[in-house]
């Protein structure tokens, strides 16, 4: 089974997704930036879900801190975001994709389904919704 770190300080979209991936995904939820390396270290997941602020923190530090350990640098990670340039935060994070806030559970399980699809064939990261 496919291991998903999500990262997402909004305990009501933490649920939603918790309800939407739990039975198909091992997922685990951090609700702040504090705990990520913590999770990282025994989890070890094949994909992270990364709000783009979680707290006063944002996504594009978490990920730096997390890219930047040899273990860690090769997990495909996709920004969720209401943002209204998410597309060009992402790119400018390379993201692997992006998903905007609200969304529904097809368009997640979509994105998801295709981080994994291009992380398996060795496909260059995408960044743009799927």
């Amino acid at each position: 089974m496919k291991k998903i770190l999500c990262i997402e300080d909004d305990l009501y979209i933490a649920d939603v997704i918790e309800m939407a991936l739990g039975d198909i995904y091992h997922l685990e939820i951090v609700t702040t930036a504090s705990h990520v390396m913590d999770k990282l270290s025994g989890f070890l997941p094949d994909l992270i879900l990364i709000d783009n602020y979680i707290g006063l923190i944002q996504a594009a530090e978490v990920m730096q801190n997390i890219k930047g350990s040899e273990q860690h640098k090769d997990i495909p990670f996709i920004l969720c975001s209401g943002h209204a340039d998410i597309k060009q935060i992402a790119h400018d994070m390379s993201a692997d994709a992006y998903l905007e806030k609200p969304f529904n559970l097809e368009a997640l399980y979509a994105i998801i389904a295709g981080v994994f699809q291009k992380s398996n064939f060795g496909a260059k990261p995408i960044t743009g919704a799927l």
